[in-house]
């Protein structure tokens, strides 16, 4: 304590005098005084307080303005496209089903349905147009190799300038136009190298494919005409396919002609010839044109 208690009751000793407690209440008052100052000095300083009723101050960092919360939805990815059924060319029109309004006229000649309508005369390296109607006025769709062959639907029309156009299935359900000139059916196939006058020889293997096409035609009408529609093979052994057509004959519409070789002192000598005729009006059993 800063003064010291005086006692008066009996028995005890008396203390100090009050002169000598006063003394020293002035003597000790000063330095109190500047304690208690000090003191409150020292407990102010611990608030934080920046005056008063002031809000207290922090040390602590604040987040900045910019941050933002990353979302927690999952990202959108870009829409799918549609992708559009696709669409192939339109479908032939079915012969059961066709509409009478296609030009030319209906003939009952063959080939007729199911029949195997081969290509004939038509040049190695080309091919047959096959359209979408009877006629070369229609849409060309595509072509068939020289030695191809497709099933006869058995419809076949004829136009108002004389030709005729019949229609195959190139692919199953679907039908197409071919100008029957180069249609024909395919007869059985025997050797004829016995029948030659002789085995011509000539520089190239076509050479001497063609002197045997000539020996066959000898004796039909200018209007027959040879077809390189295969090969030619060139080599030792050499082959060559040629189509005779133009024969004038109403079942036959030509000969396919096998032409072998083989490279002699002479140059390209025929070995071997095969012949397939191409018939018109349909085969017989035996492999003959009707």
């Amino acid at each position: 304590m800063c003064c010291n208690y005086v006692s008066t009751a009996p028995g005890h000793v008396a203390g100090p005098s009050l002169g000598a407690n006063v003394l020293d209440m002035r003597r000790t008052l000063p330095a109190a005084v500047l304690a208690a100052g000090l003191l409150l000095t020292a407990c102010g300083t611990e608030t934080g307080q920046d005056g008063p009723g002031g809000e207290p101050s922090s040390t602590a960092a604040s987040p900045t303005e910019t941050g933002t919360e990353p979302s927690t939805e999952d990202p959108t990815g870009p829409e799918e496209p549609t992708t559009a059924e696709p669409t192939g060319p339109e479908e032939p029109t079915d012969p059961a089903t066709a509409p009478g309004d296609l030009p030319g006229e209906v003939v009952d000649v063959p080939p007729y349905s199911d029949d195997i309508a081969a290509v004939i005369g038509v040049e190695a390296g080309s091919g047959l147009n096959y359209r979408r109607g009877p006629g070369t006025d229609f849409e060309v769709a595509g072509t068939l190799e020289p030695l191809g062959y497709r099933p006869a639907i058995g419809e076949t029309r004829r136009r108002e300038d004389g030709s005729h156009w019949t229609q195959v299935m190139v692919h199953d359900g679907w039908y197409y136009w071919v100008s029957l000139k180069h249609i024909a059916q395919l007869g059985g196939t025997t050797d004829i190298t016995a029948d030659l006058t002789e085995l011509p020889s000539a520089a190239t293997v076509e050479e001497a494919g063609l002197l045997v096409a000539r020996q066959r035609t000898a004796d039909h009408p200018p209007s027959v005409e040879t077809v390189v529609v295969d090969g030619p093979v060139e080599g030792d052994a050499g082959e060559v396919v040629i189509d005779v057509v133009g024969l004038g004959d109403d079942a036959l519409a030509g000969e396919r002609l096998h032409v072998v070789t083989e490279r002699t002192g002479r140059g390209h000598t025929v070995r071997s010839v095969e012949l397939t005729p191409l018939c018109a009006r349909g085969v017989t059993e035996d492999g003959l044109c009707e």
